[in-house]
């Protein structure tokens, strides 16, 4: 969890105890009031208007910490990382949106079910020994190059585009996934708090260029894969990735950005 969140529930109720302690102050002069007169200061309070707005806005704020905390959990678990280093390039240059990040971690999940909480556990467990062996030494590179996460991240693309038998179905489909605004934030397994969606805020820019974008970049692993990888991947496999997948493949390479 992040510093955010709580930081803001205790500004709420700091904001809302100054309140009390000022309505006690102006009904009352600075003279001692007895605990019939406190709750009826504090039943005003309850039922006045004058709070509304702020509720407003402090509900909106712990609602954006909430995801802003989700979204770093995701992109600094090891393998949210992995799968999203490709893609490093063409967010810095802004050829693909930041904010595109969650629906995209949702979309693995859609794809893999219970195996992406097997590849996140697996990954886990790659970035813990090598910190207990290396210690400061260690780094995200070294991460990402080793053979084990190769196959993890090899093992996640296969699936994606086995998902993408049926090309234009699918990409349409994966176009709304990227251009839906969620209604509702998960708190956990079972409990969701629902998100106000400003109405005035510019439609999420999710079309084909962002789509060829998006994809030519997460499967550079596999379309620039190096000669090492490759064997590797044929070992794996039984076959290199464009015999495994080439249907996908084709398509990717024509694909317009």
């Amino acid at each position: 969890m992040g510093t955010r969140g709580p930081r803001l529930l205790r500004q709420t109720t700091n904001h809302v105890l100054d309140a009390l302690l000022k309505a006690a102050e102006a009904a009352y002069h600075g003279q001692p009031i007895g605990m019939k007169s406190l709750h009826d200061i504090v039943e005003g309070l309850k039922a006045g208007a004058h709070f509304d707005e702020f509720y407003r806005h402090a509900y909106t704020e712990i609602i954006d910490a909430v995801e802003q905390d989700k979204l770093a959990q995701e992109r600094t678990n090891a393998y949210g990382r992995l799968m999203i280093h490709p893609l490093n390039e063409d967010l810095q240059d802004g050829r693909l949106d930041r904010d595109m990040l969650p629906n995209v971690f949702s979309f693995f999940h859609l794809v893999l079910g219970d195996d992406a909480q097997k590849y996140g556990d697996q990954c886990k467990a790659i970035v813990a020994g090598m910190k207990e062996e290396l210690g400061d030494q260690f780094h995200w590179d070294l991460f990402y190059a080793d053979p084990q996460a190769k196959r993890i991240q090899w093992h996640t693309l296969t699936r994606i585009a086995t998902s993408f038998k049926r090309w234009e179905l699918r990409k349409d489909w994966f176009i709304k996934l990227m251009q839906y605004t969620p209604t509702t934030v998960s708190l956990g397994q079972s409990a969701f708090v629902t998100r106000e969606i400003d109405h005035s805020e510019e439609p999420r820019v999710f079309g084909n260029r962002e789509f060829c974008a998006f994809f030519q970049a997460l499967f550079r692993p596999l379309t620039e894969i190096a000669p090492t990888d490759d064997a590797a991947f044929r070992k794996e496999f039984g076959s290199d990735p464009h015999h495994l997948i080439g249907h996908f493949l084709v398509h990717l390479a024509t694909c317009e950005v």
